[in-house]
């Protein structure tokens, strides 16, 4: 992953989905994790409670790498109540950790609690971690948990000086916390454990993303499950000029290595004149722009389904590549490639077809990525079988055969 900082940012309704699954992936497989953790999100959004100025998350190149945020809790005496604050889940994705994105969103929203005028935050977290922020064994203050109890990863932090002088008392979170069963939690979490296109991030523990959901211009089409294996991808789509009208469409299942490069109609200079300089574009030149007919422009760039493009290709103006094709790393591809055809060098060259022409046939006419996931997920042993006479077997089965 690249080492950017992260933007923290409120969270909008439309993150909802996002938080949740990142809740899930980043407690998926924590120690003493209940499972419960995303449904306790979603749900304490409806609490009174719930504190939405505190809503934050670390945004990395448009998407949800990690949130926090905060209910109100209270310390009750027998006598009286102080309002404080707690938070969590605290969450980042996997793949993101160990860069300091946690850090950051618990820095910035105490200091924002802080100014907010809470008294104090009350959490049970890893005793080892939270002490780098300020926090302090509850004890010290005269606060036990519930039931009474105390413990070394049960913590608090003042927000300002004196502000747990003279309290003693039982900490009180919000009773939702105590309503989470595993049957619905499974059932809720169920949502993140069957392949969505519209997630983002689709690895935990790998720095990988679906590009569908992460585009915004509307001329790059990209099919469901096409990842790439960094962030930012239309950053990766250069001199994609509006006013060309030029679309970058790509199917679906592609597997788009890092520092691939998409470049665009924008890039080409006229070369039907003595000059390619373009007068036009720079200031203070005195040069019309010239008409689009009057420029090299090759058209749509389309990249078929099932494409594997090798790491820094660069993939030149209006090429169209078919379906299954691998395109070697640092290969430039100025023309045309064949379904099911491997290119390499620069200026990329087919160096051999990947099957004989009965299994293109087969797999042309089959147009697997078109079928339904539990369609796809039942050939899966089809797709990744090596044996080659075997899968020609498969492809030619009728519906019914044995």
């Amino acid at each position: 992953m690249p080492n950017r900082p992260p933007l923290l940012r409120l969270a909008r309704p439309d993150d909802h989905p996002a938080i949740e699954k990142t809740v899930y992936e980043a407690f998926k497989n924590a120690p003493h994790a209940s499972g419960g953790e995303a449904l306790l999100t979603h749900r304490l959004r409806d609490s009174p409670a719930f504190v939405r100025e505190l809503d934050f998350v670390a945004e990395i190149a448009g998407n949800v790498a990690g949130s926090i945020l905060y209910t109100k809790s209270r310390i009750a005496s027998d006598t009286r109540e102080w309002e404080t604050l707690t938070f969590g889940p605290v969450s980042v994705l996997p793949a993101c950790q160990r860069r300091g994105i946690g850090s950051a969103l618990i820095a910035h929203t105490l200091k924002l609690a802080r100014a907010m005028g809470f008294r104090a935050v009350i959490i049970s977290g890893h005793e080892k971690y939270y002490p780098r922020f300020g926090f302090e064994n509850a004890g010290k203050y005269g606060i036990t948990t519930q039931d009474g109890k105390n413990f070394p990863a049960f913590m608090a932090l003042p927000l300002y000086e004196g502000a747990l002088d003279g309290i003693n008392g039982r900490f009180m979170h919000d009773p939702i916390f105590e309503r989470i069963g595993k049957a619905e939690s499974d059932a809720f979490n169920a949502r993140f454990q069957i392949p969505d296109p519209n997630v983002v991030f689709p690895v935990p523990s790998f720095f990988v993303t679906y590009v569908k959901p992460t585009v915004r211009n509307k001329n790059i089409i990209v099919g469901d499950f096409t990842y790439f294996s960094d962030v930012d991808f239309e950053s990766h789509v250069t001199h994609h000029y509006d006013f060309h009208g030029d679309r970058l469409i790509i199917g679906k299942f592609c597997q788009i290595a890092a520092g691939v490069e998409f470049i665009m109609n924008g890039a080409n200079h006229r070369m039907n004149a003595a000059s390619t300089f373009p007068f036009y574009i720079l200031e203070g030149w005195k040069q019309d722009a010239p008409p689009l007919s009057d420029l090299p422009l090759k058209g749509d760039t389309v990249v078929g389904n099932d494409v594997w493009i090798g790491q820094n290709a660069v993939i030149l103006p209006g090429v169209h590549i078919g379906n299954g094709a691998i395109i070697g790393a640092n290969a430039v591809v100025g023309g045309n490639v064949d379904a099911y055809t491997l290119v390499a060098g620069n200026p990329a060259k087919p160096v051999r077809k990947r099957f004989d022409d009965e299994l293109i046939d087969l797999l042309q006419a089959f147009r697997w990525w078109d079928l339904p996931v539990p369609e796809i997920q039942k050939i899966i042993p089809v797709l990744s079988d090596g044996d080659l006479e075997r899968v020609k077997r498969a492809l030619k089965k009728k519906p019914g055969d044995a």
